[in-house]
């Protein structure tokens, strides 16, 4: 049986101890010989490398140090209260009095008791709580003090200041390296003290127990500012576009006042991806939440992407330039079976075949939990194989995998099947065989029969007949014009789903003509192939603020994968943004396969991108021309239209654009929220008159007058959501008459003031240079007298310096751009609301 942590042998009263490291070793003394602890010395190590990461002393005499070290058996809180006060480098920088000290085993059962923790450091907020602890003198008085006070509620509650009637609407994250104590002391002082600056405040934390009181989408968008009161790194994609404050922890726990006001005063607008694409194309609230869940499968699925398209990239195109164009990784012959490279080859392919079922599974598990990850990866898994399809009466076999396609098919259909199912009511004696037994076969055979029998073989049927067709047409003689419709309509396939059915039909089209000797089709397509995993990673090169930081990287990945003929790396653009992703894609790929066709661009090898150029499979001369020609005017129109759409949607910084596209975001939200609840009340009215009902008919009652309140309480709630919908298109109408209005008077004024903007950027950006300049003539000096660490850290310091200044830089010109058209955005703000 586990021991309590709490105990009155843990507890030592009124200790002669003079310092810090002295009070370690006594802990550690002691708590050897209660048999908490194999080694002493490690203990005390593990206090004084937790004191290394940031001082454990609070104010009014109190510290926490602990230690997580593998040495310690048992858990256990020491409370050790001092004759003299110890110096302890505390937040008020006075000595402690108390030290409260936690000693936790290194494993799963530790998180337990960093929560235990965590609320020893939110009674320290009390004044009653610290004034017993200094004054009671007995060790059971203690004990009682802490195991009532320090009691663990597992009920989490989200934490919100009393709004006033004005001031500016503050959200706050606080998280500190060990997310125990200052994370949530933080969130306390600043709920207590900003409501007394006249400013609302909500916070979320980043501790020890996960994160605690999560910030709503609608909470964030309301938001004037945000404050980081973090010594960690967090996540601030959601927060792009706000005015952002950063600072340590304990500077938001000692002074909150004044960290809010130097946020007002220094705060900067984050970078990064934008509200409205996060958002665009998703209105309602259905939408928007089937979104959140391709999404969620779209985080699990990146890895994959990045792990099979960097090694079959580099695992192809190294065996390409070896053995030729039509070489595969093992060689010739097979020779290298088991070579690195062909080695390689197996890891990507098994990669990317689990990459299409783990996207279903987890957009299933988003949606309904873990029950729904297998049958939605059985039948992604089985759509992804078109071997798996039953063709139609007069097909030899279906060539068309569902792709990607079929897996958000598939996930969806099982996530919400098995959400459905979950609202069973189920006999408890069943309850526990639905998610192991009865979930995975039913629906996990159900799904894999669609796609056996119902879906894949009138896909395959339609994309044998286009085939057919594009094969008939080849077989004939072409001319430019014949040619450059084709090479668009089969590079548009190809450009459309990344190894889906629409894109394998053009490819396995131009792989069978191959093998008849006719070379064309497969010019035009291995054209059009590298078009969109090229055109989707320069985008992210070229308007980096719309893509956060695992995006960009995934745009660097995209690009690899596009030199070697792998289409798949645009696959999370195109889920993630359908509209401007795909049809920037599809034209993209059509301009390229379109040049291909009309200037006859032929090729031998049946795979694509420009490795199949280097490598001689579109001959040498000027065929090779023309082929680079056509991918890089297909990749200028993918990455042009793309960012060009993306700029379009978001407006410039501090444009009348950017708050009318901030305003219908926000209507959006707060119809979602509105309806959301609405449900909710219908949900819960339901229930209660179902017990009603039910209590009614044991009680021999009649339930009539039950039933007719139901029904006019459910009328009554669909006419309120009648009317929020109706509002929230009549608020839609008047924002588009604002914009409308304003968008013109702002685009007048904006062209009277082209001198003055060129002006102000060719100053920022003499400034910008005069300041590197010096930047890197103080690295210069210091090399002369710096040692090879110094020289290192120097360098370091200079590649940060860079960073802030080019971000400094831009940030002057967001600010510029602000003030410039300020006047017009209140002006809409106060016609559109």
């Amino acid at each position: 049986m586990k021991k309590d942590i709490f105990s009155t042998k843990y507890i030592f009263l009124e200790q002669e101890i003079n310092s810090k490291n002295e009070v370690f070793e006594f802990i550690a003394n002691q708590a050897v010989k209660l048999n908490l602890i194999s080694d002493e010395d490690a203990l005390v190590k593990g206090f004084l490398n937790r004191e290394a990461e940031g001082s454990t002393g609070f104010e009014d005499g109190f510290a926490i140090p602990h230690a997580r070290i593998k040495e310690i058996k048992d858990a256990a809180v020491f409370v050790v209260r001092f004759k003299k006060r110890v110096e302890w480098e505390s937040l008020d920088g006075q000595p402690i009095k108390v030290a409260i000290a936690l000693m936790i085993p290194d494993g799963p059962s530790g998180e337990e008791h960093l929560a235990i923790l965590s609320d020893i450091a939110m009674r320290l907020m009390k004044p009653d709580f610290k004034q017993q602890m200094l004054t009671l003198t007995t060790n059971k008085e203690i004990l009682e003090l802490l195991t009532t006070e320090a009691g663990l509620s597992k009920k989490q509650v989200t934490k919100v200041s009393q709004k006033p009637t004005d001031g500016l609407k503050i959200v706050a994250i606080t998280a500190c390296i060990t997310g125990i104590a200052h994370t949530y002391m933080a969130e306390e002082k600043l709920l207590a003290e900003v409501p007394k600056m006249g400013h609302s405040i909500r916070v979320e934390t980043q501790g020890s127990k996960g994160v605690g009181t999560p910030l709503k989408p609608q909470e964030i968008a309301e938001a004037d500012l945000v404050i980081f009161a973090t010594d960690t790194s967090v996540d601030k994609s959601r927060f792009a576009g706000k005015k952002v404050y950063q600072t340590k922890v304990a500077k938001a726990m000692k002074d909150p006042q004044g960290t809010v006001k130097l946020a007002i005063a220094e705060g900067t607008i984050q970078q990064g991806m934008t509200p409205d694409f996060n958002t665009k194309n998703r209105v309602s609230g259905e939408k928007e939440g089937v979104m959140q869940h391709i999404m969620a499968g779209i985080s699990y699925m990146i890895p994959i992407i990045v792990l099979g398209g960097i090694c079959l990239a580099f695992s192809i195109g190294i065996a390409k330039a070896i053995w030729g164009p039509e070489a595969g990784t093992a060689g010739p012959g097979d020779e290298y079976k088991w070579g690195i490279l062909n080695v390689m080859s197996l890891v990507g392919g098994a990669a990317f075949a689990m990459m299409i079922p783990i996207l279903a599974g987890f957009i299933g598990n988003s949606i309904a939990g873990r029950a729904a990850i297998v049958p939605a990866m059985v039948g992604a898994f089985l759509g992804n194989n078109p071997d798996n399809f039953m063709p139609m009466p007069g097909m030899d076999a279906v060539a068309t995998p569902a792709g990607f396609l079929g897996a958000i098919a598939a996930g969806l259909l099982a996530g919400y099947i098995v959400k459905w199912i979950n609202t069973w009511n189920v006999p408890k004696t069943l309850q526990a065989a639905m998610p192991i037994f009865f979930i995975p076969i039913v629906v996990g055979l159900g799904i894999g029969l669609l796609f056996i029998y119902v879906i894949g073989g009138p896909i395959g049927y339609v994309m044998d007949q286009i085939s057919i067709g594009f094969k008939n047409a080849y077989s004939s003689e072409l001319g430019v014009w014949a040619g450059l419709g084709l090479g668009m309509a089969l590079g548009a396939m190809a450009g459309f789903d990344m190894g889906g059915p629409i894109n394998k039909i053009a490819f396995v089209t131009g792989s069978a003509l191959v093998t008849a000797k006719i070379y064309e089709p497969m010019g035009a397509i291995a054209a059009a192939i590298p078009v969109a995993p090229l055109g989707m990673g320069l985008t992210t090169i070229v308007v980096p603020k719309f893509f956060d930081k695992d995006t960009r990287n995934l745009g660097i990945a995209a690009i690899i994968m596009g030199c070697i003929g792998i289409s798949e790396g645009a696959i999370p653009f195109a889920i993630r943004d359908p509209k401007r992703a795909v049809v920037s894609n599809v034209l993209g790929s059509a301009v390229a396969g379109g040049i291909a066709g009309a200037l006859m661009v032929t090729n031998a090898a049946a795979h694509g991108g420009p490795i199949v150029a280097v490598l001689g499979a579109v001959p040498y001369g000027v065929e090779t021309l023309y082929f680079f020609i056509a991918i890089a005017a297909g990749v200028a129109v993918t990455t042009s239209v793309y960012s060009f759409w993306l700029l379009s949607d978001a407006g410039k910084p501090g444009s009348v654009k950017e708050a009318h596209v901030a305003h219908l975001t926000k209507l959006a939200i707060d119809k979602k929220s509105a309806i959301s609840n609405i449900h909710e009340q219908i949900k819960e009215s339901k229930k209660a008159a179902k017990v009603d009902i039910k209590a009614a008919k044991i009680a021999n009652e009649q339930s009539t007058k039950i039933e007719q309140n139901l029904k006019d309480t459910l009328k009554s709630l669909v006419t309120k959501k009648k009317q929020i919908i109706e509002k929230y298109h009549s608020d839609v109408l008047k924002a588009k008459a604002a914009y409308k209005k304003v968008a013109k008077s702002e685009s007048e004024f904006i062209k009277t003031k082209t001198e003055e903007v060129k002006r102000f950027v060719t100053t920022n950006k003499q400034s910008y240079q005069s300041k590197l300049l010096t930047v890197n003539s103080s690295l210069k000096e210091n090399k002369l007298i710096a040692n090879k660490l110094q020289m290192h850290q120097n360098e370091e310091d200079l590649l940060e310096a860079r960073q802030n200044l080019k971000q400094a830089t831009q940030d002057n010109f967001i600010q510029y751009q602000t003030d410039l058209r300020k006047r017009f955005v209140e002006e809409y703000n106060k016609a559109a609301k």
